[in-house]
């Protein structure tokens, strides 16, 4: 340990460590710079990948020169031995100045801030490129004809015709028309409105007061015709999102066109709806194309946290019937069934796993065994998805959930205060009371009844109906030997699940007995069984 105190030491006098975190920033700015600039020039993506490379081998490079030499108003001096420095005569400390170095350390410093901030912070991409009433604007840019063949030139303004016309028919997005576009455009000289070079499409969508545009390209390739466009941010000239269809002839052109804009407007249509949810469980990627089906998804989970059952698999049942390969609805439907329902459609859901992206077919193969393996498969799926979408607090929960399901409840706990932490990094709240009622009973079974309290209050103030969260409150009462707090949660219980109406009496009685025997009052819980039948 003196060993390795006496080289830090060492490497503060020769002053490696300010040279390294200057190299750091530095290297950190000049990538950003290198990122932003380079493909504005027109350079290869390569040389982005060689500016990288030579910043990774300059940096052992740098660090040994900072160990061997320093840097002094006389110029370049190797640095001396601690022997030698040792045998000078100290000079009497004074108060230390101000260095053109610290100004630099400083400076760098702001700068990385300043680049870095965004990208931890700026969570809504589609924040800048709405207008002030809500809706997408929208700008289609003539499409470019790289196919080599002088006869797709006519679709270069043919295929953007189309793709407004086809997006006009969206209510949340505002598409700039044709002519208001070439109107905007005329004023250029010598310049074919046909063949909008990048910078003039960014500028142009700037004076139409458009926050993302759209450009694309014809190519054709023996038999086969790909068409490619982007949606890019037009203040900002970020590429969000990038698509292609293909088609064998001119005739296929109508169908792509169509094909096409129903992937962009559905896209900017789901995270417009998953934005406006503002909660941590409609974040990240969601497998579908159809707005329509998203749409019903989150009514039915509007409809689950009312505590409507009956409606919630109406609804999901439809968003089932608008797209039937969107798999996070049946993954969660399941849930709502009996037992033969939710394995019926887990074998629906099993024939679309071959045309599933990755996390699709992880999500079947869990779903998959839920009803058909053991738990422990059930736990790697899961784990599996998380690697995926690690910051999807629903998994979380239904790792916790299954963890809770076969009593390893320390387990649970982890998982658990997992999405609790998620959300309170956002901001949000866990809008489902099963998280505080399981997270609650998984602190009573491993005996942290201060943690359990806590956790039963936070769900209540969300869902201060909740039947089995006050339940449970009732269970944690009596099992710490507090009779009278207990009666009055007791109490509270009963009138809540009248309240709500789901439940018949004899119900409600025996969710009493069932306090009762948690609590290990058996006579009790008799009592409240026989009033029951």
């Amino acid at each position: 340990m003196n060993k390795l105190s006496q080289f830090w030491k060492e490497l503060k006098r020769r002053r490696v460590i300010k040279v390294i975190a200057m190299y750091a920033a530095t290297a950190f700015i000049i990538m950003e710079a290198v990122d932003i600039m380079l493909p504005r020039l027109g350079l290869p993506d390569w040389t982005v990948t060689f500016i990288i490379i030579l910043l990774i081998v300059g940096f052992p490079i740098t660090i040994l020169l900072s160990w061997i030499f320093d840097i002094t108003p006389e110029g370049l001096k190797k640095t001396e031995s601690v022997k030698v420095t040792k045998g000078k005569t100290q000079a009497e400390p004074a108060i230390r100045r101000l260095r053109t170095s610290d100004i630099i350390i400083v400076v760098l410093f702001a700068l990385v801030c300043v680049l870095f901030y965004p990208k931890i912070f700026h969570r809504d991409k589609f924040e800048e490129i709405r207008d002030e009433d809500g809706r997408i604007s929208v700008a289609v840019m003539p499409f470019e004809n790289l196919s080599g063949d002088t006869l797709y030139n006519v679709w270069q303004g043919g295929f953007q015709d189309l793709l407004i016309t086809t997006l006009s028919n969206s209510k949340e997005l505002s598409v700039r028309q044709f002519q208001t576009m070439y109107a905007a455009y005329e004023d250029k000289k010598n310049v074919s409105y046909a063949s909008i070079p990048p910078s003039a499409a960014n500028e142009l969508a700037l004076k139409l007061e458009t926050r993302t545009f759209i450009t694309g390209n014809i190519l054709r390739a023996g038999n086969k015709i790909r068409i490619n466009a982007k949606l890019i941010n037009s203040e900002t000239e970020e590429i969000f999102k990038t698509y292609q269809v293909d088609g064998n002839t001119e005739d296929d052109f109508f169908a792509m066109a169509d094909s096409l804009s129903g992937l962009i407007k559905n896209y900017l249509e789901i995270e417009k709806l998953a934005e406006q949810t503002n909660l941590p469980d409609f974040r990240g990627s969601f497998i579908t194309n159809s707005a329509e089906a998203f749409q019903y998804y989150i009514h039915g989970y509007n409809a689950f946290l009312d505590y409507n059952y009956d409606a919630t698999r109406e609804w999901w049942s439809k968003s089932i019937e608008a797209d039937s390969g969107f798999i996070t609805t049946y993954v969660f439907l399941a849930y709502m069934l009996d037992a033969n329902q939710g394995k019926e459609l887990c074998k629906l859901a099993y024939k679309k796993r071959d045309g599933l992206p990755l996390k699709g077919k992880l999500m079947v193969d869990y779903l998959n065994a839920i009803y058909f393996e053991i738990p422990k498969e059930v736990i790697k799926y899961l784990k599996q998805i998380l690697e995926i979408e690690e910051l999807n607090p629903v998994y979380w929960f239904l790792l916790g959930r299954e963890y809770y399901s076969i009593d390893q409840y320390r387990d649970a706990v982890i998982y658990f205060e997992k999405v609790l932490d998620i959300c309170e990094k956002w901001g949000t709240n866990f809008m489902n009371p099963v998280l505080y009622e399981l997270l609650g009973d998984s602190y009573h079974k491993v005996n942290e009844h201060n943690k359990e309290i806590e956790v039963y209050e936070l769900g209540l103030d969300l869902f201060p109906d909740y039947g089995d969260i006050i339940q449970h409150q009732a269970i944690c009462a009596l099992s710490l030997g507090d009779i009278d707090e207990a009666d009055v949660y007791i109490t509270k219980y009963i009138s809540s699940e009248n309240n709500r109406g789901l439940w018949s009496e004899s119900q409600i009685l025996s969710g009493v007995g069932n306090i009762y025997t948690e609590a290990n009052l058996f006579d009790k819980a008799e009592k409240s069984y026989r009033q029951a039948l």
